[in-house]
């Protein structure tokens, strides 16, 4: 009986060795990942074409000032991890007046619409964009007075900057300066009198875009 109880003994004693001796022998099992885990979010994509509205006011030489609404659409494209590359065109309906005297007679002095078409260079930030934007720009520069009106398209650059932030998938906002340079207008007005105006302007506006 004593030799029955021994070996009974011998085997419990055994078997709670065993498992320990084991992991010794094979190491212990591998960690569980932690579940909580989440891959990092993809960066904001900015690629694609978009079209928008905006409105704002502009001012240039001899208070000619006035508001401005117009329509604008582009295209983006993610040239690297933060650098996106694009081209901008807008056209505009222009409020910009101003009086003038020429040779005794008072003038109205308009610009009644402007356009562009721009490059923009810009920094992806997640979901907002800082940009740099310069191109062509075109504006009509136009005198009136009562039984005489003459009109000249110019030429000229835009050049300015921004900011654009996307509010969701589908839509973005954004506030920008621009610059329009045309240099100075030659107008032959009856008497014959020669005037010299100017469109150049500054503006500042808002706006916002469906990205497609």
């Amino acid at each position: 009986m004593f030799r029955v109880t021994l070996a009974l003994a011998a085997v419990a004693g055994l078997s709670t060795i065993a498992p320990a001796v084991a992991a010794d022998m094979y190491g212990a099992p591998p960690a569980q990942p932690y579940s909580g885990y989440a891959a990092p979010a993809p960066a904001t994509n900015w690629s694609g074409v978009y079209v928008g509205a905006h409105a704002g006011h502009a001012w240039g030489p001899s208070t000619l000032n006035g508001t401005q609404v117009g329509l604008y659409g582009g295209m983006n494209t993610n040239v690297g991890q933060n650098v996106i590359a694009g081209v901008e065109a807008d056209l505009n309906v222009s409020g910009q007046t101003a009086s003038r005297m020429v040779g005794g007679n008072l003038y109205k002095q308009s610009s009644d619409w402007n356009a562009s078409i721009r490059p923009r260079i810009g920094v992806g930030m997640d979901k907002v964009m800082p940009y740099a934007t310069a191109g062509i720009a075109f504006s009509d520069d136009t005198l009136k007075a009562l039984g005489t009106s003459t009109s000249t398209v110019k030429i000229g650059y835009a050049a300015g900057a921004g900011v654009e932030a996307q509010v969701t998938d589908h839509i973005s906002v954004k506030g920008e300066f621009v610059h329009l340079g045309f240099g100075r207008s030659t107008h032959l007005l009856p008497g014959p009198i020669v005037a010299r105006t100017s469109v150049n302007s500054n503006i500042l506006r808002a706006g916002a875009a469906y990205r497609f």
